[in-house]
């Protein structure tokens, strides 16, 4: 019905075209059709479970539950994030789990080291996180309240592949079908859960930062990267946490493992124009852009600064995670200086930073904050220097602005990969980041119209879509409530044990069944042998 509305009102807005009276009351009509069929539509209880504080995750999809809450449907929503304005249908519950901050306290700059001397995670980086955060989950008044107060929900929307596979048990307790989220598209388990694992030769484990057709030592390290780590979470990290559940939770309960592969939908952040085609089941859905928000105006300073910025304007930003000040002295020394040689106006998201330390070229502006979708849709915007966060890089490719990436950690190599393949930006890993290579890489892409013309192409195949992302969501999260967690969508390979899936059962037994034959072929050949030399010396012996 969403759509209905949209297309009435973007065609009731358009310029310089006088509509008969026929085709008012036709859209009179459609709209009065939307209007009864939103009032008529049933209005679900739904629980949105994320209270892990991640800004750059939460932000993707909170316009999503708003949009439930206006169509009528019961929104509770536990979260570090209160709504900037009440909303009708919309209650916030205020729950914040980042015991693994507290447990291993980290300062911003000693994360930035780590990140630049660890290519990939340790395979228990995210177990370790939940070892912190799941006992606060399952401690705190606000879990056991949902699970005692007789709360009745139709669906729990979640994002547990993040090191919180354990809040799957809401479900269970709750008996209502779950949906999960993923901000960065796939990892290994959530090929698992989902029926694809086997997607894994031709699926990069993230923070490999592989892209395209891959050699086959990339292939090897890929596929040893996320067998480790699905093996690693079934067989230790999953029971373990199966104990955990067991020694707060009265049982017995199934094992997290089996919950898994009883989520109904996976919505994951992806697009064609990101990171390419995928062979995903029935039960996937990749969503993109849907927290895109039109942009607003400048404000006088910096549309002014924008406008006499004769050569266009860079924009660099690391993401609300990475702070300049987290960076070494060193590192912001160096982009001054390649700053200061160019004859393009910068923009530098520089929050934290004390300017007064450093000699700042003329040409460099600094704020705490810039509006990035602001910055990035004027037309004077010829360059984005970003850490590829895929919210920056799908907001770089709406508005067709060609990237320069300079990767940290998580999903951003894998990313910035991508956008290097299909040849609308450079990666330059910022443990490789030198002053040559970031200088090269700039006037390569400013100099070169080729990446400029991929992302145009790229900016129209991402926002060429047969609905919105956001309508899209919301159409599938009341499908699965509709048919009461639409598990018909689930391919059998979600229950098959990966042994199966990968046909090491049926190799093992036609490979014994060779062995077998072979050897009782051996032994006939070896028998014939036998024989015949034996044939041979009776031979020989009576003719002497």
């Amino acid at each position: 019905m969403i759509i209905l509305l949209t297309t009435t009102r973007k065609w009731t807005s358009r310029k310089n075209r006088s509509l008969p009276k026929v085709t008012s009351m036709r859209a009179l009509m459609l709209l009065a059709f939307a209007l009864a069929s939103i009032l008529s539509c049933s209005a679900y209880n739904i629980l949105v479970f994320l209270p892990t504080p991640n800004w750059s995750h939460y932000i993707q999809v909170e316009p999503i539950f708003l949009a439930l809450a206006r169509r009528g449907h019961n929104m509770t929503v536990v979260s570090p994030y209160a709504p900037k304005e009440e909303a009708p249908h919309f209650q916030h519950i205020l729950l914040t789990l980042d015991g693994h901050r507290k447990k291993t306290p980290i300062t911003p700059r000693q994360w930035v080291d780590w990140t630049v001397e660890n290519k990939v995670f340790p395979i228990d980086f995210w177990k370790n996180r939940a070892d912190a955060n799941i006992p606060l989950m399952l401690e705190s008044t606000v879990f056991q309240d949902l699970i005692h107060n007789d709360n009745k929900f139709d669906l729990v929307f979640m994002e547990p592949f993040f090191g919180q596979e354990a809040q799957i048990v809401l479900g269970h307790l709750l008996k209502a079908p779950v949906i999960v989220y993923s901000s960065f598209g796939h990892d290994p388990d959530i090929l698992r859960y989902m029926g694809a694992l086997n997607a894994v030769a031709y699926l990069e484990q993230w923070q490999l930062g592989y892209a395209g057709l891959t050699s086959l030592f990339e292939r090897m390290e890929n596929a040893l990267a996320q067998y480790k780590i699905m093996l690693y979470n079934e067989y230790w990290y999953y029971p373990h946490h199966d104990d955990l559940l067991a020694s707060y939770l009265p049982g017995p309960l199934p094992r997290i493992t089996d919950m898994l592969r009883n989520i109904s939908l996976f919505l994951l952040t992806g697009n064609l124009a990101v990171n390419g085609a995928k062979l995903y089941p029935p039960n996937v859905v990749e969503i993109s852009g849907q927290h895109f928000k039109e942009p607003e105006p400048l404000d006088k300073d910096l549309n002014t600064i924008i406008n006499n910025a004769k050569d266009g304007v860079i924009y660099f930003s690391f993401g609300s995670i990475l702070k300049a000040s987290a960076l070494r002295e060193e590192a912001i020394d160096m982009y001054m200086s390649v700053f200061k040689e160019l004859k393009q106006t910068i923009l530098w998201k520089a929050d934290s930073l004390n300017s007064s330390s450093y000699d700042i070229p003329k040409n460099v502006y600094t704020r705490d904050w810039f509006d990035q979708k602001s910055v990035l849709a004027h037309p004077n915007c010829v360059l984005f220097l970003t850490h590829g966060g895929v919210s920056s890089l799908m907001e770089a490719i709406h508005y067709a602005v060609p990237i320069v990436g300079m990767s940290f950690f998580g999903d951003q190599p894998s990313n910035l990969a991508h956008a290097e393949h299909y040849g609308y930006g450079l990666h330059v890993p910022f443990r490789d980041l030198t002053q040559d290579s970031l200088r090269s890489a700039i006037r390569a892409v400013l100099e070169d119209k080729r990446f400029k013309e991929n992302i145009s192409k790229a900016s129209k195949v991402f926002n060429d879509k047969p609905m919105s992302s956001l309508d899209t969501a919301i159409y599938w999260i009341e499908y699965v409530i509709r048919h009461e967690g639409a598990h018909h969508l689930k391919p059998l390979t979600v229950q098959m044990p990966w042994y199966q899936l990968f046909l090491l059962d049926v190799i093992g037994v036609y490979s014994a069944m060779f062995i077998i034959f072979s050897y009782f072929i051996m032994k006939i050949i070896v028998s014939l042998l036998k024989k015949c030399i034996l044939r041979t010396k009776s031979l020989k012996e009576k003719t002497i």
